[in-house]
């Protein structure tokens, strides 16, 4: 049984890949959608304990999509963790500290985890 439902949103089948092999390794469970559109569906169907979303996606940006979840009661608290090769500056009207937070990529393992240790505490 893993210890949380996590909601991996990324277009990239190599991070794909890599990210859910780490995650599942710390014990987490891992849903892919690989676009905006599939994502939103997916956490409106069933919210998840966090999600890791990309910003640059095909169908629907992450910015885009963290936006609209944040309107709506059933997914307003989902924690987010931003993962962009960007800047901060797109997102940083989103960024708030116990629900939404941003990591650069290349993503590296122990930042990943520490920062799902976070926003899930």
């Amino acid at each position: 049984m893993y210890r949380h439902d996590i909601l991996l949103v990324e277009d990239n089948p190599d991070t794909v890949e890599f990210l859910v092999r780490r995650l599942n390794d710390a014990g987490y469970g891992v849903r892919i959608a690989r676009n905006g559109l599939e994502a939103l569906q997916s956490v409106q169907s069933e919210p998840p304990d966090a999600m890791i979303l990309d910003i640059n996606l095909p169908l629907m940006n992450g910015d885009e999509l963290c936006r609209l979840m944040r309107r709506d009661a059933r997914t307003a608290s989902v924690p987010v963790i931003f993962v962009t090769a960007e800047s901060e500056e797109r997102v940083r009207d989103l960024l708030v500290p116990e629900h939404t937070l941003c990591l650069e990529k290349a993503i590296k393992t122990r930042s990943l985890l520490e920062a799902l240790d976070r926003i899930l505490a």
